[in-house]
């Protein structure tokens, strides 16, 4: 069973322009796209990745998982994140995301956790990441106050850093970034402050401060980053597990030569640095592929390939 190749999905954001068609050769992209989907298999026309190579051409990631499981191996499951290409070219909005409790409240079945795999990073880019008060009451006095740069937590961010977001921390990407994003496919997220910036009507952004707060959490570790990769050399190949966990695990293979690699289990596949082969097929970055459970597959060239699944029965390796 080979490869199958999956077509990005262009997603509008107000602080998107060229980045993201540019750095990942999507060049049938319009301006104003700030990051894109790899792999998604959400409902909604124009929502789920198509596959356009081999015997499943024209299908849609959501089809494939619904109806032919022997790509994947996790029958009786819900397809479990949406893979994304990011590139800001402004600060995004500060936002938190619902734990499970909070999203079953509204219909879904789980929250969403959320990873950020740090491609590329301007010097002096930054992140959002953890915020500062105690309690409910103190968070509201801050706001009521204005006072939201005294509420959220900046660090520095560098080319390879990988950060791990639980739900119900506050966070957002800083500008200058370039980011492959791993989120739970559930797709809520609730804007806490945008800077006051106002669109070219002069309004400014709807924001979801109630949702918000009810979902933030207090936890002072909850911006630890407690993430301990595993790194595993091969011939021609160094392979890194940032993080594996009951959400999702994240690898990258960093590929210097001719190198097989095999997992029995399936991997949604994007090169982000150089390029070179997989099997027969020529890649580069941009190129997003899915790997399916219990497939070997040849690797040549020089590249660096992230890499998402979902473990077995949600265990961690």
């Amino acid at each position: 069973m080979g490869v199958l190749f999956f077509k990005a999905i262009p997603r509008p954001a107000i602080w998107g322009h060229t980045k993201v068609r540019d750095f990942f050769g999507y060049d049938d992209f319009p301006e104003g796209i700030g990051q894109s989907w790899s792999f998604s298999a959400q409902d909604g026309e124009g929502l789920s990745t198509v596959c356009i190579n081999g015997g499943f051409k024209g299908k849609t990631l959501k089809e494939l998982w619904e109806k032919h499981q022997e790509l994947f191996g996790h029958p009786g499951e819900e397809f479990p994140v949406i893979i994304s290409l990011v590139g800001p070219e402004d600060d995004l909005s500060i936002q938190v995301h619902p734990d499970d409790e909070h999203a079953q409240k509204i219909g879904y079945k789980r929250g969403k956790n959320e990873a950020w795999f740090f491609i590329e990073s301007d010097p002096g880019a930054s992140i959002v990441y953890g915020q500062k008060t105690k309690n409910k009451e103190e968070l509201q006095e801050m706001i009521n106050q204005d006072k939201w740069d005294d509420i959220y937590k900046k660090y520095p961010v560098a080319d390879g850093d990988f950060v791990y977001l639980p739900a119900g921390c506050l966070h957002a990407m800083g500008k200058g970034n370039v980011v492959y994003e791993i989120q739970q496919s559930t797709d809520v997220t609730y804007r806490f402050y945008d800077y006051h910036r106002k669109d070219k009507d002069g309004n400014e952004r709807e924001l979801h401060l109630k949702q918000a707060i009810d979902c933030l959490s207090f936890d002072k570790d909850i911006d630890k980053n407690d993430v301990h990769p595993v790194v595993k050399v091969h011939e021609n190949m160094k392979e890194t597990i940032f993080i594996s966990n009951d959400s999702f695990t994240v690898s990258q293979l960093l590929v210097i030569g001719k190198c097989q690699y095999k997992c029995d289990n399936y991997q949604l596949a994007t090169v982000v640095k150089g390029s070179g082969k997989v099997d027969e097929y020529d890649v580069k970055v941009g190129d997003n592929f899915l790997i399916p459970t219990n497939t070997s597959i040849e690797l040549d060239g020089q590249m660096m390939i992230m890499m998402t699944t979902k473990n077995f029965y949600g265990e961690a390796l």
